[in-house]
């Protein structure tokens, strides 16, 4: 069975027309009747798409076998992700949050030790300095004058 044949074939079967077809596979009517007619062939995209929608497998769609001997390959189930934690998400989505939430804690951590040595003083040995005079300045502060 050719693939303009298999296509007829699963859309009957599924019980759709050529126009539900194309807003399924989000394409124009006429598409689908060119490949229903032979004269066009799916992109890789819509084949993909065909299968889904069909539950057969791309191999299936774009080898010649015949449906009546029973050799539709239908899809494998779709196990369900073990990855989801306990609040509904995937793992990949847990360890994006664990990542901000780590980011975060650091950026917290880098502003408290900045804080921290903030109001420290830090003591300026002055040996040997010849030509300069060192001035207290009431505010605390001090310059040094040449």
């Amino acid at each position: 069975m050719t693939l303009e044949e298999k296509l007829i074939h699963l859309r009957k079967e599924k019980g759709i027309t050529q126009l539900e077809l194309a807003e399924a596979v989000e394409v124009s009517r006429q598409a689908v009747s060119k490949w229903e007619s032979g004269s066009a062939t799916p992109s890789t995209e819509k084949l993909l798409g065909l299968s889904e929608l069909y539950g057969v497998s791309v191999d299936y769609l774009l080898h010649d076998c015949d449906l009546k001997a029973g050799e539709i390959e239908p899809l494998p189930q779709k196990a369900e992700d073990n990855s989801k934690t306990s609040h509904g998400g995937t793992g990949k989505a847990s360890v994006k949050w664990f990542a901000i939430i780590v980011g975060f804690l650091i950026l917290i951590v880098l502003i408290w030790v900045f804080h921290a040595n903030k109001g420290k003083e830090e003591s300026i040995h002055i040996n040997n300095m010849s030509g300069g005079e060192v001035v207290n300045e009431p505010d605390g502060s001090f310059s040094i004058e040449w």
